[in-house]
């Protein structure tokens, strides 16, 4: 009798212990939150209480003879250029705030935010196929270096007033607009947590979506690269996100997170910055603000290098033959497997010598679908062999990828907002593996010099009836986009990649698992079949890219 099944995955914590009060679950999911919301609820309001007082000792020393320059067309009034050294510090004499006639509320409002919060939303459905991003290529990782790294680039900002060099704000709208920022962020993560009840991966607690580390991570970065990225050098901006993508990652290494909650927090701690930093615009008006932007928009002529989020699809329908020693057992069935479209989710930068030619490097996890591999048991050959009473289940619906390049990247800008670019790159591939399982129930027996008689004990076998594992390749790569400058040093892309590579798959079919537990004294039970087969792998994927010029 053949029984299938399609399991549910759980990821058993050994560490983790039940809660015998539902209190107690409660407090103990919620902990973190509230002390997040409350530490930032401590700032907001310590912020407006001392905002008028604190701000007029700002002016006190401004400079009478401060240069302005008036721009009648506009209607405003701006801030002459800082004369700054290489490290963009200022002398004492031109730290003057600089102000606007009418200031642009909402002029910071970028949006950037929403895509990655949508992404997360329809990346729900894709959550478990990324989980193995842990099991397949760090499964012993653990790390707390993101409790401390989500801190991180707002520390760099709050140091480098500390000590002495200027940025957007000064300091009491500086601690109001990280205060906004932090409290916006904590009401958001908080709010959603217990609402959508998601399960972590780990099976810990039911608040993993979205992930509060990684929003106050951006959250953080969006301070730094406000206060300093558009003001001095987008390599503030760099650094942060890059700090902040990182505690992302780790989120998910560590097993805390799924993709879903990562970007989901990316997102709401980028509009939650900005929505704080709009705050303080409208109440602090023209005061307290130091530093212009450099510019409004990056300039692609002169500044193609960039850091940048990938997300995107691949398109993929390459099919693994079945062996013919496999198909006493399987049956006659032309196909083992087939990829089927993959989803991508991973970062690339690329550093340029001159406007027109630079070195970059990309990594990106794929998650590939796999089809046809479940029809083999959902309908069986009629010459199909299965061990009787036997239940099939399959753990995963797909083979995860990593892929690490780098190589030679071009850019051919058309004007200051639009630039075409390609690429030609090599390195590296790493396809793991999937896994059909078994278990077959029945009753021990044990096999004497002239008979086989059975002692009435009952058994549960449980093995891996089919594994298909890939293997490393060299990764051959190219590819084109096109970029569009949106604002301040945030720039969209849409891209097309090629790429390929020659992997060899090699299948082992167990089909006798059960035997050493059904039979008490006898060697059967190592028969397994291994085939290798060479696949050429052609991939073409396509996507959009959130990323940072500098």
């Amino acid at each position: 009798m053949l029984i299938l099944k399609h399991s549910t995955i759980y990821h058993p914590n050994k560490n983790c212990q039940p809660h015998t009060n539902i209190a107690a679950k409660a407090l103990y999911c919620s902990h973190g939150g509230i002390r997040r919301l409350v530490l930032a609820a401590l700032l907001f309001f310590f912020a407006i209480g001392i905002a008028a007082k604190g701000e007029q000792a700002q002016y006190i020393n401004v400079q009478a003879d401060s240069v302005f320059i008036t721009n009648e067309a506009n209607d405003s009034t701006t801030f002459a250029p800082l004369q700054s050294d290489s490290l963009g510090d200022m002398s004492a004499n031109t730290r003057a705030p600089y102000r606007l006639d009418k200031i642009k509320v909402g002029r910071g409002i970028t949006f950037v935010g929403i895509p990655l919060v949508i992404a997360g939303i329809f990346g729900k459905s894709e959550r478990h196929r990324v989980y193995y991003l842990h099991n397949d290529f760090s499964p012993k990782f653990k790390t707390s270096v993101d409790d401390y790294l989500q801190f991180a680039p707002a520390a760099l900002a709050t140091g480098l007033k500390v000590f002495g060099l200027p940025g957007k704000s000064a300091n009491v709208r500086y601690l109001a607009s990280s205060g906004f920022s932090f409290f916006i962020m904590a009401a958001f993560v908080n709010s959603i947590k217990y609402t959508a009840n998601q399960m972590r991966p780990d099976n810990s607690t039911r608040n993993s979506f979205p992930s509060g580390h990684t929003a106050t991570a951006f959250v953080a970065a969006t301070i730094l690269h406000k206060e300093y990225g558009t003001t001095i050098s987008p390599l503030y901006s760099i650094a942060g996100y890059g700090a902040a993508t990182a505690t992302g990652i780790m989120r998910m290494l560590n097993n805390r997170h799924w993709m879903s909650d990562v970007f989901c927090g990316a997102g709401i701690g980028i509009m939650s910055t900005e929505l704080g930093y709009l705050v303080s615009d409208m109440l602090f008006k023209d005061k307290g603000l130091i530093r212009p932007d450099k510019e409004e928009m990056v300039d692609l002529r002169t500044r193609p290098s960039f850091f940048s989020i990938r997300v995107g699809g691949v398109l993929g329908q390459q099919k693994l033959t079945m062996p013919e020693s496999f198909k006493q057992i399987l049956g006659q069935h032309q196909l083992l497997m087939q990829f089927g479209t993959a989803s991508t989710v991973g970062v690339e930068a690329a550093y340029f010598f001159t406007p027109h030619i630079g070195f970059g490097t990309s990594w990106q996890l794929v998650g590939h679908h796999v089809k046809r591999l479940d029809k083999v048991f959902k309908e069986p050959s009629p010459t199909a062999n299965f061990p009787a009473n036997t239940v099939f289940s399959f753990p995963r619906t797909g083979i995860n990828e990593l892929c690490a390049s780098a190589g030679l990247y071009l850019s051919l800008p058309f004007s200051q907002r639009w630039a075409m670019g390609g690429k030609l790159t090599v390195g590296r591939n790493s396809i793991k593996d999937i896994t059909v399982t078994a278990n077959k129930v029945g009753i021990m027996a044990a096999v004497g010099p002239k008979d086989t008689y059975y002692n009435f004990r009952p058994y549960s076998a449980s093995w891996d009836f089919l594994t298909i594992h890939g293997n490393k390749a060299l990764l051959l790569g190219t590819g084109l986009w096109c970029t569009m400058a949106y604002k301040q040093n945030y720039c969209w892309r849409a891209y097309v990649d090629f790429n390929y590579s020659r992997n060899k798959f090699t299948a082992t079919l167990d089909p006798h698992g059960w035997i050493k537990q059904a039979y008490t004294s006898t060697k059967l039970g190592d028969e397994s079949i291994s085939e290798t087969i060479k696949k050429n792998m052609v991939q073409i994927g396509a996507g959009t890219v959130f990323s940072i010029s500098f």
